[in-house]
């Protein structure tokens, strides 16, 4: 999708959606300051209607002189991907995490960081040439990319993974998502619960425990093909650019909630409606098979 045209369907986002944006509960970290909030909003709220990441968001509709504002998020760029430094409890206990960081759960080293933009007071995080006193650490229980230890000084926060580098001609497979939160089969899955669409990861439906059931959504899943957001866009709008549209199909957008052997928990958007499923770690969409398609109409009520 070219800039031109995202920023011209969010000046005509229907006002519903900016207010539900402003209540927003996913990976963005809580701050006194006002200034940017108006444009966290919006960014959080067409991620929502597109089911992209804010990452991308950033990058194709806010301007040079803007960045640092929405870069209160606080992202950390590490190894083609964007992690978040969570400081909401509410948000570390939605993904399954604790909210004291003990000594226990502080892992091994990875990288010691600096500051993108030294001088700001909340900044971006780049990997540093040399040793500093901002580290990224492993996540001992479950040492996988889905969750990191950020240490600056003597504090500690949990670092969410937001999603790889991808461009909007670019897909990855499933595959890669799964392994963000150390899913290699079935067996690594404890539950998938149906949620609703409304970021608050509430239950909407009978918790899915029975392996064979989970295993066929593993093995569906994993076979499905890859989009491009450039491709999906053209599939599913067909020319039909602008807030009604995106509306629509935003409308139709239903949740399920992973949890892991591990206790890490991530959701899966998929659009019964036109046939799609989004995984924000990839930044990919897939195109859902009629297995998959009776599966959800099976399983979640």
């Amino acid at each position: 999708m070219k800039r031109e045209r995202i920023s011209e369907t969010i000046a005509n986002i229907n006002p519903k959606y900016i207010d539900e944006a402003t209540e927003f509960k996913g990976r963005t970290a809580p701050s006194p300051k006002t200034v940017w909030h108006k444009w966290v909003a919006a960014a959080a709220c067409f991620a929502l209607l597109l089911g992209i990441g804010i990452s991308l968001v950033k990058d194709l509709i806010i301007s040079p002189d803007q960045k640092d504002i929405v870069d209160s998020f606080m992202l950390i760029d590490y190894e083609n991907a964007y992690l978040e430094i969570i400081e909401n409890s509410k948000i570390i206990k939605k993904y399954g995490l604790e909210k004291e960081i003990t000594e226990e759960k502080i892992g091994g080293h990875i990288a010691y960081l600096q500051k993108e933009m030294p001088e700001a007071e909340r900044s971006n995080y780049i990997v540093a040439n040399g040793e500093t006193n901002i580290e990224l650490l492993e996540y001992a229980p479950a040492p996988y990319k889905a969750v990191r230890i950020f240490r600056d000084g003597d504090k500690y926060y949990y670092a969410l993974f937001c999603n790889y580098h991808v461009k909007t001609n670019e897909s990855l497979p499933v595959k890669d998502a799964l392994e963000v939160y150390g899913i290699a089969g079935a067996y690594d899955i404890v539950s998938i619960t149906p949620v609703k669409s409304d970021n608050s990861w509430k239950t909407d439906g009978k918790v899915i425990t029975d392996r064979t059931v989970i295993s066929e959504f593993f093995n569906e899943l994993s076979a499905l093909p890859a989009f491009c957001f450039d491709d999906y866009h053209d599939k599913v709008f067909a020319g039909d650019i602008g807030s009604e549209a995106y509306t629509r199909v935003a409308d139709d957008r239903k949740d399920v909630i992973i949890e892991t052997k591990d206790g890490l928990r991530f959701n899966v958007g998929y659009y019964p409606s036109y046939g799609w499923i989004s995984i924000s770690a990839t930044m990919t969409y897939y195109q859902m098979s009629p297995e998959i398609t009776e599966w959800f109409s099976k399983y979640v009520k």
